[in-house]
């Protein structure tokens, strides 16, 4: 009787961790999605303009953390991004803003950590995987007041700025996926930087 009882419990356990297996070889292997657009001009010479007037110039070291991010992910990786930073948003590819959480929660959207606005010349348009529309450039809002909330890390900080920039690149949110940057918190993400699959994304879109 014991005997066919833990014969039964090895089986269960055996069956769990295959089950586990499978689900992180499933999370490892989808790809990060992309909007059907992209930057018109390509990611070679990316600029960013940070709004000091907005507060935004407080979270430069996250911005700049996030551009050497995309340029040198790391482990092997490349992709085609440069950027350089530039102080008008005179023909500036990404725009960054501080704005207060009172912005999202008029609107009616609460717990926002940041958002991207994309535009072509000038007119904003709202891209999706069937909409090949592409952009001439960007705004990222940071919401100021959550940032500097004392629950909120310094590397959730940079993970969303990562994030948001990834957005602005033409990536999809990838919420099959907690091993993607692209994946939103809400979704329980678990990295804070570029992976294999955000970059091979922007080498397929661009190159």
């Amino acid at each position: 009787m014991k005997l066919k009882f833990c014969k039964k419990l090895l089986t269960c356990a055996i069956t769990f961790i295959g089950i586990f297996v499978v689900a992180q070889t499933v999370y490892a292997a989808t790809a990060t999605p992309t909007f059907g657009g992209k930057f018109e001009k390509g990611v070679g010479n990316v600029t960013i303009y940070i709004d000091g007037n907005s507060g935004a110039g407080y979270w430069e070291t996250y911005m700049k953390g996030g551009a050497n991010n995309w340029m040198y992910p790391g482990s092997g990786m490349s992709n085609p991004i440069y950027i350089q930073f530039v102080s008008s948003n005179y023909g500036s590819s990404i725009d960054f803003y501080a704005k207060k959480d009172s912005y999202w929660t008029n609107q009616e959207s609460y717990g926002v950590l940041a958002e991207t606005l994309f535009y072509r010349y000038g007119e904003r348009i709202k891209p999706n995987p069937n909409n090949y529309t592409n952009w001439t450039f960007t705004e990222i809002y940071i919401n100021d007041d959550n940032f500097r909330s004392p629950s909120f890390t310094n590397d959730q900080a940079q993970g969303t700025v990562i994030h948001e920039m990834g957005h602005a690149f033409g990536l999809a949110h990838n919420n099959s996926n907690v091993n993607s940057i692209m994946c939103q918190t809400s979704h329980s993400r678990a990295v804070q930087r570029v992976q294999q699959v955000d970059n091979d994304a922007v080498k397929s879109k661009y190159n």
